[in-house]
């Protein structure tokens, strides 16, 4: 079973180092949001977090003045917390945890990956 697991983690490690996981990544994270006037969903994420954290600069102006590490700290536990949940507190912001789902489910997307690691496969095997 462990030599199952170990070759399991070769192909994902592979998989990484070749790009794909950077490639399928950016293909995600690039698409277009309708409900977000074409905005891309990076887009819309960078413009959620600049809004939060200028909020929370607003409510504590100290944070301004605090050690950078601490501060981005601050600031990532409130993004991870409740799932990401901040980032749809205006209304306009989207749920990544659904938006990550539903991306990974789209059935082009889980063509593409299995080619990819049938590729890898089929490259290892010759060698």
């Amino acid at each position: 079973m462990s030599h199952n697991r170990d070759k399991a983690s070769d192909l994902a490690e592979q998989f990484k180092r070749e790009g794909h996981f950077d490639r399928l990544k950016e293909q995600i994270l690039s698409r277009s949001l309708a409900e977000q006037n074409g905005e891309t969903v990076v887009q819309t994420i960078r413009s959620e977090v600049s809004a939060i954290v200028r909020n929370m600069v607003l409510e504590d102006d100290n944070l301004l003045f605090k050690n950078r590490g601490s501060t981005s700290a601050l600031i990532e536990s409130q993004l991870l917390k409740d799932g990401y949940q901040k980032l749809t507190e205006n209304g306009k912001g989207i749920k990544v945890d659904e938006y990550v789902s539903t991306s990974l489910s789209d059935p082009e997307l889980l063509e593409q990956v299995k080619g990819n690691l049938m590729t890898i496969l089929q490259s290892n095997e010759k060698e």
